[in-house]
């Protein structure tokens, strides 16, 4: 027995010139658990009565209702019949709120069907409609979409039936259902009812509800893809907030923004919303405010340190540093458990993936004991699991050999609360990370038991981003476990048939999957791409693979072409189509080199149905071949390199790629139709070299086929060259100020290559030096139909998107731009670009994913076909060959391929070799590929 709280105690008699007690006994529940009644008495009732006379009275007494409801505590049925219905029922929402923002959302569910169940009862449809939608925003936490979709339509209804809708609750409505559509893969029809939202805070003059809804807005166009929109609305989004008053609205509206930009991959931007919000928040005093926005700055600092790692950038080691000690002053300026606790696991497994770094016992100490203490809820859930997937990094490092007893416990705590809060996707990530567990351990049946449920959860619930994961681990399982218990299987069976769902499920999924997870942006290597090689692995597994299985890898090695684009543009930017290469080219062969952990595979498709061969070169590792293309590169590059050197290092890579066929493509051997050009889909650091300059011994490999590259099939758009009505545009610059600006020389001989040109296409548009600019170039491509576009200037390609670029007049055109750039808005302009020529572009040195850049822009600036540079070539035989290229590319009987094999043959045999004019160096003729269709 005792007293309530002596400060509620004062608030109520400074309101009713009374005081009241109420005494609290404990009693038993069905369960067995201990849940308190309050007991008021008589007097206390009377000053319930005053107490609803006044407006703060009210707030007051509706926070001791909430949180009597919130505690579990019940109020007796003597006092609930002397509370008004609107009051409890308001108490009941703000119950459902608490609960949904403690992620204990089916408790919240209860509790907000008994308040919308409350006011149908009153007659209230304007707050029923309220409540609903707030319902609705639950259902979607626990992934019940058909209950959620059904929720807002109700609520949406009953707005209907009242007369005059405050604006403000007409938004709100909207934001629940524009979030429940995206979730639902919906990014058109949420972007839609976001702007309709947007309009009725408008109506009611409400600047920070429009925030909100243009934050929802910019979600949506980054999961459409619509990158230039979406920078147009993060500027709208900027004036906005530094319109506002500062304020702990304007603190809350940085921050929101500043993870915005994570998830949108702008990551400079974030960081600086970021810190102008910590800086207003430290003015403003708001201390518990402050740590969440450090937690957020530290996740910036962390993205921007995973993609400084990725592109071997210098900055790598200072951003993990910022992040860590944002981390730090997180957890120790939190007051909320959950916020200390988030940013002690960020702390922890940022330590465990800089190998440099230890994990301080202290750290460690003090996670455990503070997760002891939270209470259930998602956010407890997944710092469990954090925990434990940290502590099994940890084993696998040997930083400290942890327990496995600790770490299963961990997880059935983590599984136990998900059960207990109904939390379907909480439930399923708990047990596959259990399954992952007893995999490291090689407990197969524990893992594939867990593993299974996860995965039916998941797939229950159509949650595809954690789904193709358990798909991903329960081939792993089976396949481990069959080379483990010696069976004479190359392959499990069924192993296949779980990595086939895999690869559908990420197919499926395409660039939404860097839209739900922002980090697979740049934890690709090891989140998404392994999936595909260990397909791939499998299925050529065999000393002899079947047809089938061959031209399944093929098709897996296209699609994670497809899935590395996507990943570099974080959206799904190419449209993939089926093609049958036979009605395509008869005469083209495809080669699909393959790297694998420990062999290199090679799979040739032949003109004709099903017409595939495959060689493994076993023992040759991915280091090996990098090694390989590395040393060709630099001997390509550079003019003092003898010719010997460059034949003999060429002469290693055909003899991977090309000698074990020679056979087959033999013109000679009647059992094969005549092979003339060869279409290369490479892989990895394979992407950095001109397959042209294979060397077989006595011949380049362009003397005897023409040569392009394709990212894939699927991507091709099988239509030959039309030379009727050839129109151009044609673009450049010798020495623009934005050259000096990014550190590049001048282009002496581009006055001279744009000349050339034009003496070969008669109809044509030329912008030169100042008039070469990206708005020029795009209203001259809405203005007339031009199936040609030349750029003669600088440019990188690069697997950083964000140094992938060409060069006009006064600054970058980036990647992202290009599909806006060169694609017309003119709905009569119906005749695509044909071939876009790229001269005096490079592929960045070190960075042996670079020609992904080059792949990034011919598919972005939807062009057939791209003829561009691997490195940068002297701009007087550049010059030279773009105008011999143009005449051979006149010639109707010529395909682009061909002609720019006629082209380089010129370069071979016509001029001699000398200091002035080498051009028979591949140095000069080489680093010219085309891309696309080769028709």
């Amino acid at each position: 027995m005792g007293k309530f709280t002596p400060f509620l105690n004062r608030a109520i008699a400074q309101v009713c010139s009374q005081r009241f007690s109420a005494y609290g006994t404990q009693v038993p529940t069905k369960n067995g658990a201990i849940a308190s009644r309050f007991i008021v008495s008589a007097s206390a009732l009377m000053a319930l009565k005053c107490l609803l006379r006044t407006r703060t009275a009210r707030s007051l007494l509706l926070a001791l209702v909430g949180l009597s409801l919130s505690l579990g505590i019940h109020i007796v049925p003597q006092v609930r019949a002397e509370l008004p219905v609107a009051t409890d029922n308001l108490a009941l929402v703000q119950v459902g709120k608490n609960h949904y923002n403690a992620g204990q959302f089916a408790a919240g569910i209860q509790v907000l069907q008994q308040a919308a169940q409350g006011y149908a009862e009153t007659g209230n449809p304007l707050q029923q409609a309220q409540v609903l939608s707030l319902l609705s925003l639950t259902y979607q936490k626990l992934g019940q979409w058909q209950a959620a979709e059904q929720t807002i339509q109700t609520s949406l209804s009953l707005l209907d039936t009242v007369p005059q809708v405050n604006p403000i609750v007409r938004a709100q409505v909207l934001n629940a259902q524009g979030r429940l559509q995206l979730a639902t893969g919906n990014a058109e029809a949420a972007l839609a009812t976001w702007e309709e939202a947007e309009t009725f805070y408008q109506q009611a003059d409400d600047p920070v509800g429009a925030i909100g809804s243009q934050i929802n807005q910019a979600e949506a166009m980054q999961s459409l893809g619509f990158y230039r929109r979406t920078a147009q609305l993060y500027l709208r989004l900027e004036q906005a907030l530094f319109a506002l008053d500062d304020s702990p609205v304007k603190a809350a509206g940085l921050q929101n923004f500043g993870n915005l930009l994570r998830q949108g991959g702008d990551l400079e931007k974030s960081q600086d919303m970021l810190t102008q919000s910590l800086a207003l928040t430290r003015t403003l005093a708001l201390s518990e405010k402050e740590s969440q926005i450090l937690l957020s700055l530290a996740n910036t600092e962390r993205t921007l340190a995973q993609r400084a790692q990725v592109f071997q950038e210098p900055a790598a080691k200072d951003y993990t540093q910022a992040a860590l000690t944002y981390y730090q002053q997180a957890a120790m300026k939190s007051t909320i458990p959950i916020t200390r606790i988030q940013a002690q696991l960020n702390q922890l497994s940022l330590v465990i993936e800089t190998e440099s770094l230890s994990p301080d016992q202290g750290l460690l100490s003090s996670i455990a004991a503070g997760l002891s203490d939270l209470s259930a809820s998602r956010a407890s859930v997944y710092a469990h699991v954090n925990f434990a997937e940290s502590l099994l990094k940890m084993s696998d490092l040997m930083v400290q050999k942890q327990s496995s007893d600790d770490i299963v416990a961990i997880l059935n705590t983590a599984i136990q609360q998900a059960e207990r809060l109904a939390d379907q996707r909480a439930i399923s990530y708990s047990l596959g990370t259990l399954g992952k567990f007893y995999e490291k351990t090689q407990d197969w049946t524990n893992a594939k038991t867990v593993t299974e449920k996860a995965l039916l959860i998941a797939q229950q619930m159509n949650a595809p981003d954690i789904a193709y994961q358990w798909q991903w681990q329960m081939g792993r399982l089976l396949q481990a476990q069959s080379q483990d218990n010696s069976q004479n299987l190359p392959v499990n069976p069924d192993a296949i048939t779980y990595y086939t769902q895999a690869v559908k499920t990420l197919n499926n999924l395409r660039g939404d999957l860097v839209a739900l997870n922002p980090e697979i942006q740049f934890s690709f290597r090891e989140a998404v791409e392994p999936v595909y090689r260990q397909f791939v692995d499998l299925l050529l597994g065999s000393p002899t693979p079947s047809k089938a299985n061959l031209s399944q890898a093929r098709n897996i090695m296209e699609a994670l072409q497809l899935a590395e684009l996507d990943n570099f543009f974080r959206d799904a930017c190419a449209a993939p189509a089926a093609v049958d290469i036979d009605n395509v080219d008869p005469q083209a062969a495809i080669v699909y080199p393959i790297i694998l952990p420990n062999h290199l595979d090679v799979i040739l498709k032949l003109p004709g149905q099903d017409n595939l061969r495959h060689y493994a070169h076993q023992g040759i590792s991915e280091a090996q071949v990098d090694q390989a293309v590395e040393q060709l590169r630099e001997d390509l590059t550079k003019r003092s390199t003898s010719i010997s050197q460059i034949k003999q290092d060429a002469a290693q890579l055909y003899d991977w790629l090309i000698r074990p066929f020679e056979a087959d493509l033999d013109p000679a051997n009647s059992d094969n139709p005549t092979v003339k050009t060869l279409v290369f889909v490479l892989d990895g650091s394979l992407r950095n070299i001109p397959p042209s300059t294979l060397y077989d011994g006595e011949k380049y490999l362009i003397e005897r086929y023409a040569v392009a590259l394709t990212p894939g099939l699927q991507l091709l758009e099988p239509k030959p060259l039309s030379r009727e009505n050839f129109r151009g545009l044609i673009a450049g610059t010798t020495n623009a100020p934005s050259f000096e600006q990014e550190g590049f020389s001048t282009l002496d001989n581009v006055a001279n290559e744009l000349a050339g040109i034009q003496q070969q296409i008669t109809l044509n548009q030329i912008l030169e030096n100042q008039d070469f600019v990206k708005e020029n170039i795009r209203n001259q491509i809405n203005m007339a139909s031009f199936n040609l576009v030349h750029i003669a200037t600088h440019g990188k390609f690069s697997s950083n998107p964000q140094q992938t670029f060409l060069l006009d007049w006064s600054g970058r055109i980036n990647v992202q731009d290009l599909d806006s750039l060169l694609r017309t808005n003119e709905p009569n302009h119906t005749s695509a670009i044909e071939l876009l020529v790229l001269s005096a572009c490079e592929t960045a040195t070190g960075d042996k994913r670079a020609a992904l850049g080059l792949a990034g822009i011919a598919v972005r600036a939807g062009a057939r076909s791209t003829l561009a540079t691997l490195w940068q070539v002297n701009d007087a035989s550049t010059a030279e060959f773009m105008q011999r290229f143009y005449q051979q590319l006149k010639e109707p009987q010529l395909s682009k391929a061909e002609a720019l094999r006629q082209t380089q043959i010129a370069f071979l045999t016509e001029y001699p070799d000398n200091p002035d004019k080498d051009y028979l160096r591949p140095y000069h003729w080489a680093p010219f590929i085309l891309i696309g269709n080769w028709l």
